[in-house]
């Protein structure tokens, strides 16, 4: 067995255990970007990092709901949306809004750096 073979097992492992049932959040998001770290092929890469993506907003809702609950919190008071949403790197409303309307936390494609690509035609004069 070679070492990509290997590699192979332990990213399925990796995932079989992620995807269990009894698995918390954050510690989905963990098992998943170990085999983000595992995988040779840059499409298996890619796969693997959007699953990393989606699990850790998955947390972030997580995380914010504990906050809300005031779990793991100093004398358990319950956080605001003010603070979870600087906690979050997000405006109170938007947190309350993405908590609220579905089952991740995310930033806006603008604040993580992604600009809009501008379309231009091909050589020739015609758009592909």
């Amino acid at each position: 067995m070679d070492n990509v073979d290997m590699a192979a097992e332990q990213i399925a492992d990796l995932i079989l255990r992620a995807d269990a049932h009894d698995t918390a959040t954050a510690d989905r998001v963990q098992l998943l970007a170990a085999a983000v770290g595992l995988a040779v092929d840059p499409l298996r890469q890619l796969e693997l990092m959007m699953l990393v993506a989606d699990a850790a907003g998955r947390a972030a809702h997580d995380a914010a709901g504990r906050a809300l609950r005031g779990v793991g919190r100093p004398e358990g008071k319950p956080a605001t949306w003010a603070e979870i949403g600087a906690a979050a790197h997000l405006a109170k409303d938007t947190v309350f809004r993405q908590y609220h309307g579905g089952a991740a936390l995310s930033w806006s494609p603008a604040n993580r750096g992604v600009r809009q690509a501008v379309r231009r035609p091909a050589a020739g004069g015609e758009a592909r």
